[in-house]
């Protein structure tokens, strides 16, 4: 019997590399003053937003088979939010960006905002993709061995207690 590989893995290296070199080619063609730096930041903010949209909808069967793993609700639910939070911001900065190459007198501060929504977007998937290792690396989630799941010690490894005896 086939079983597809869990996706979310694969599919989040996308927006992370994506979205955050769309913003530094995207300052390199401001600073530059060159619109094929700022084309590139444009076509790579496209395949974030495509990435972050994938990695979104391949990220909710991850997670409830983390939680079912053992991993605490709380680390995988931050994650999440994290990860739709950069969905939102990149597809903001997207829209912005579309609206912003139309003349008007509005066209500065649209671009501003498209620029701002795109570092929120940067910084916002930088801290989904480091909330993303924790699960792994802290919390053991998909970590197999043999084959067999690596048991997560749960919430006692992400709360910590006031032990003044």
């Amino acid at each position: 019997m086939f079983v597809m590989p869990p996706l979310h893995p694969i599919l989040v290296h996308v927006p992370i590399v994506m979205l955050i070199f769309s913003l530094l080619f995207e300052l390199a063609g401001r600073a530059l003053d060159a619109d094929w730096w700022r084309r590139a930041a444009f076509a790579m903010l496209v395949i974030g937003v495509i990435g972050a949209g994938a990695a979104v909808l391949t990220g909710r069967p991850s997670g409830d088979r983390a939680e079912h793993q053992g991993v605490a609700e709380r680390a995988v639910d931050e994650h999440e939010e994290a990860g739709r939070l950069t969905l939102w911001l990149a597809l903001g900065a997207l829209l912005a960006r579309l609206i912003a190459v139309r003349p008007g007198p509005a066209r500065g501060a649209i671009a501003t905002l498209a620029l701002l929504l795109q570092i929120a977007a940067a910084v916002s998937v930088g801290v989904a993709g480091y909330r993303g290792g924790l699960l792994v690396f802290e919390h053991g989630a998909a970590v197999r061995v043999h084959g067999h799941p690596v048991p997560s010690d749960g919430p006692a490894k992400t709360e910590k207690t006031d032990e003044k005896d």
